[in-house]
């Protein structure tokens, strides 16, 4: 029996886990519903499934943003294989199945790198609990893409170290379709950075390779060489912050500074270079460093990747390279989500300063140092306590095997980089007010990827800054703290070594950290109690300036969280203290005893972030997409389908600032449906005309930007707005343009300077269709529109200037073909085409121009399209009419009485074919970004189809892949070791 004891101790802990954590998705018929989980996954993941239903690959979508491919984003993860369980369940299981499998796949991948290292049972099973269900990883069922990368990455790991200390092939194979396969889940950056962490581990390898003795550290002379380079790096970059400001060009808004177009072909030409030296120093050293094969076969099987994912992949990188991500002006910002470093308490007590799911309980906006906060992308950093010190214990690069001081490294630099802005000099040196007159003040809030003043960001210069910078297509990624992810990873696996090492020695360094953590917890437990009414005052002063979207500030409630989670932690340090005196001494009874504390720990302090609502608050049907039929069916257009629906993105109820809520996540899921939130209304067959996701296009970005701007006297005063100051407004003809019929607008303003409530520019030509104006007459009518607007909040609009989906003009205006991802090119066509003169934007300099009658077409296509554009307005008896509209697949009829150009306000986009009456023919770009066929007079028939020569190609390099796989899977069974890369006794840990 005692042979099976720590088998089922093994499988008991991660059951009790998974029960802890997911035992109301899986038997109270709950789905996962909180943030991204609930308003982006689900109903994405249920468009994907809906086109494989039907039989048909999932290419495109219709539903947003003037269509956009659905295999070119990359968060569909439309070829992922893990995506088979949504075809083998009904959705909503596979949707919980899915998160559950990911979870266990984690447990398992770290289990197996644990296991590959030498590990102990018990300490792989230590740092696969802590890895699944740490807070940074468990967390990310909200973001299910990134759950998903974080479960395949120990196997990268493992891979890479299979190949590159042990020298077996295999672990190539292994490499690129763990690299592939997260690729293909929806997370290249871990694709990205488990790259980056093999070739680093490359280089630390063929460093030691060769030693007769470990490296041993002289830490007196590294700490003094890493302190006088970290002074003389800050010096440079606050130098550099003081003086490169003044040789930004003066634009507005403000454009990059002029040489950093040219940075990423330099820095890929420097890498390159470093290449070129290697290899060549490689040749003439008579071949016997290990590193250029080494980075070599990392090189052979990154490639591999590529080619597996790559009927994908070719799609993402066509859509990306047009988007935000890829515009050096655009709107990609790399810092939002840092890490604030006053968080780092959380690794060590649960929930230290509050939190906000029973209330808003989090008093971390209270503390006075920081101007502003940043967002939260993950609720918690904790790990285990147990699990802290022994990764601490262990942690470093003296005497050490080669994948300790590579984890140690990894766990360094990941959360240091998590912190993004505040890892940078600047942001801390604009804490000092007098600095703030030469380096500016601190980034305002929801600050662009350029500031307006031209100054460079807080973030500037810090450790994300150099990892965007250094590293070739780093700058495609956002959100700093996704690194945690790595974090978890390194800290997890310390945690396995360093109970191996506390099992069979005492080590002083472990000793002294559980101590000191223990006599820390104790300490602040102790000042808690003592202090408990200063400390409740002191919440209470702050207190009224807190509210959030969880309801007012709960001064009661954030001490009692405080206290209960220094109370945990004074609990976990001391069983931790005894497990670290006395482990030695009862080996086995320590190890059983560490995998119960560590899995009763991190059920209690973690399985509090998993979120659901009932399942029936997922199917029914959004209050708004029955209205919008009611209204199509009781008022109809002139031409009916289709039509867009433009949900301004992001607002909320302003009575969850004031009251609180037993369970906001579900108020959170029933608001949001309700008013159609996207992508709640994506499976309904809403069409959005602009949706914020993982990337937009950028000429699309063009046309719906916000801007301040004074509306004439008559409009300030039909607002309520104070007439000669500006407010936020959204350039209405755009909206009008892509085939706008309804707004889903608040009910309040909110002074309307708040571009996420400025809706002045859709109400004016709009007709209220909800609330209706009766429900608020009557007694008590002024209350009911009181509670509306501060409880429903929202108004549905039908647009009375919305143009057709597709229409004919016989007028072109030619503009200069825009090359690049810039700003100044784009500026002067997007304004003629947006301009209209309205109360909003009105100037007697600009010339107004008539969509209606004149499209706007690139000069080099003038000759071609001049047949077409004879001038003047289409007669009342030209007709366009849209006969099918379907995902890949658009027909219309067109009846013109001469030729003319017909528009359609789809989206120009590669892959697109159109024939007219079953001829191929050319598509225009019209309107800088829809679609125009040049037609001749006459009855036709056009047929537009969605035909992607990026999938055909990335199909064919896929199957190619798979066949080279095949192949040098029998290769290497035969000769399973490179000969060059055969392990030494330095690297045997």
């Amino acid at each position: 029996m005692r042979r099976f004891f720590t088998p089922l101790l093994i499988i008991g802990c991660l059951m009790s886990l998974l029960l802890s954590c997911f035992s109301s998705a899986l038997f109270r018929d709950q789905q996962f519903s909180y943030r991204d989980a609930a308003h982006y996954y689900y109903p994405l993941y249920q468009k994907v499934q809906k086109e494989w239903d039907a039989g048909r690959w999932p290419l495109w979508e219709t539903e947003e943003n003037g269509g956009m491919p659905l295999l070119g984003n990359p968060t569909a993860a439309v070829l992922y294989p893990g995506k088979i369980l949504y075809a083998m369940f009904p959705y909503a299981w596979g949707a919980r199945l899915y998160v559950v499998a990911h979870t266990v796949l984690a447990f398992v991948a770290m289990l197996a790198l644990m296991r590959g290292w030498g590990t102990s049972w018990t300490g792989s099973t230590v740092s696969a609990l802590t890895y699944a269900f740490a807070a940074p990883i468990l967390f990310q069922y909200c973001n299910i893409i990134f759950l998903v990368g974080a479960a395949w990455t120990p196997l990268g790991f493992r891979a890479a170290d299979r190949w590159l200390r042990r020298g077996e092939r295999m672990g190539l194979l292994e490499l690129a379709v763990v690299l592939s396969l997260q690729t293909l889940g929806g997370d290249p950056q871990s694709t990205y950075i488990t790259g980056v962490c093999a070739v680093g581990y490359a280089f630390a390898l063929a460093w030691l390779r060769g030693r007769a003795t470990p490296w041993k550290i002289r830490t007196g002379l590294v700490a003094a060489i890493a302190v006088v380079s970290a002074l003389g790096y800050v010096a440079i970059v606050l130098g550099l912050a003081a003086i490169l400001p003044s040789y930004r060009v003066r634009h507005m808004p403000p454009l990059p500074l002029a040489w950093m177009p040219w940075a990423p072909p330099v820095v890929l030409a420097v890498w390159g270079l470093i290449g070129a030296v290697l290899i060549v120093r490689w040749a003439r050293g008579k071949r016997e460093s290990p590193l250029v094969p080494m980075l070599t076969g990392l090189g052979s099987a990154g490639i591999l990747a590529g080619l597996l994912a790559a009927a994908q992949l070719l799609p993402v990188l066509e859509f990306t390279r047009r988007s935000g991500r890829a515009a050096g002006g655009g709107p990609h910002d790399i810092y939002p989500f840092s890490l604030e470093p006053l968080r780092l308490f959380e690794l060590a007590w649960p929930n230290i300063f509050g939190s906000n799911f029973a209330g808003n309980n989090h008093w971390l906006a209270l503390v006075p140092y920081l101007s502003q906060h940043a967002h939260i992308w993950v609720p918690s950093l904790y790990m285990g306590g147990l699990t802290l010190i022994l990764a601490i214990g262990v942690f470093g690069f003296r005497n050490a095997s080669p994948w300790r001081g590579w984890l140690s490294a990894i766990a360094l630099i990941s959360l240091v980089a998590s912190m993004g802005e505040y890892s940078s000099p600047i942001w801390w040196a604009r804490q000092i007010p007098a600095v703030t007159e030469t380096l500016g003040p601190l980034d305002p809030q929801d600050v662009a990827a350029l500031r307006q003043d031209g100054k460079l960001r807080d973030g500037d210069g810090g450790v994300y800054w150099l990892l965007s910078t250094l590293l070739p297509g780093f700058n495609q990624f956002r959100y700093p703290s996704k690194l945690l992810s790595f974090t978890a990873l390194s800290v997890a696996g310390l945690a396995g070594l360093g109970l191996d090492d506390v099992l069979v020695r005492r080590r002083r360094k472990t000793e002294v950290t559980a101590a000191m953590f223990f006599g820390l917890s104790l300490v602040a437990l102790a000042i808690a109690l003592v202090r408990r009414q200063q400390i409740v005052h002191a919440f209470l002063v702050g207190a009224a300036e807190q509210k959030s979207i969880f309801g007012p500030f709960n001064p009661q409630g954030a001490y009692d969280e405080m206290f209960w989670s220094l109370v945990a932690g004074t609990v976990t340090f001391a069983l931790s203290l005894l497990l670290v005196l006395r482990g030695q001494r009862v080996p086995r009874e320590a190890a059983a005893f560490a995998l119960i504390l560590v899995t009763a720990d991190l059920a209690l302090a973690n399985s509090r972030y998993i979120f659901t609502v009932p399942q029936s608050l997922m199917d029914v049907t959004p209050k708004l997409v029955e209205l919008i039929e009611k209204a199509e069916r009781e008022s109809p257009q002139p031409s009916p389908t289709p039509f867009r629906v433009h949900r301004m993105p992001i607002w909320d109820p302003y009575v969850w600032r004031d009251q609180a809520s037993s369970d906001r996540v579900a108020d959170f899921v029933t608001w949001e449906r309700k008013t159609i939130q996207p992508k709640y209304g994506v499976p309904y067959g809403i069409q959005y005309t602009l949706t914020m996701g993982v990337a937009e296009l950028y000429d699309y970005d063009w046309f719906f930007g916000g801007f301040l701007q004074t509306p004439d006297t008559e409009m300030a005063r039909r607002l309520g707005a104070t007439p000669g100051e500006k407010i936020v407004v959204f350039p209405r003809r755009a909206f009008d343009l892509w085939n706008t019929r309804y707004f889903v607008i608040p009910s309040l303003p909110n002074g309307w300077k708040d571009e996420h409530r400025g809706f002045a520019a859709f109400i004016d030509d709009s007709e209220l269709v909800y609330p209706p104006p009766e429900l608020f007459k009557g007694p008590g009518g002024e209350q009911r529109q009181k509670d509306w607007v501060m409880k429903e909040d929202y108004q549905l609009y039908r647009n009375r200037k919305c143009y057709p989906r597709a229409w004919v003009v016989h007028e072109g205006k030619p503009i200069k073909p825009i090359v690049g991802m810039g700003r100044t090119d784009r500026e002067g066509p997007m304004i003629e085409i947006l301009f209209e003169n309205d109360h909003f934007w009105y100037d007697p300099s600009l010339r107004v121009y008539n969509p209606r009658e004149m499209a706007w077409v690139d000069s080099d296509k003038s000759d071609e399209l001049r047949p077409y554009l004879s001038q003047g307005a289409s007669s009342a008896g030209e007709t366009v009419t849209i006969t099918k509209y379907g995902e890949q697949r658009v027909e219309l009829d067109v009846a013109l009485d001469r030729p003319g150009l017909v528009v359609l306000a789809d989206v120009f986009y590669p892959g697109w074919r159109l024939t007219i009456d079953g001829k191929p023919a050319p598509i225009y770009r019209a309107n800088r970004l829809m679609r125009g066929a040049a037609v001749s007079s006459g009855r036709h028939h056009l047929v537009y189809s969605y035909e992607p020569d990026s999938f055909r190609m990335g199909s064919r390099l896929s199957l190619a892949g798979l066949a080279i796989v095949a192949t040098l899977s029998l290769v290497f069974r035969r000769r399973p070791y490179s000969p060059r890369l055969g392990a030494s006794s330095a690297l045997a840990g």
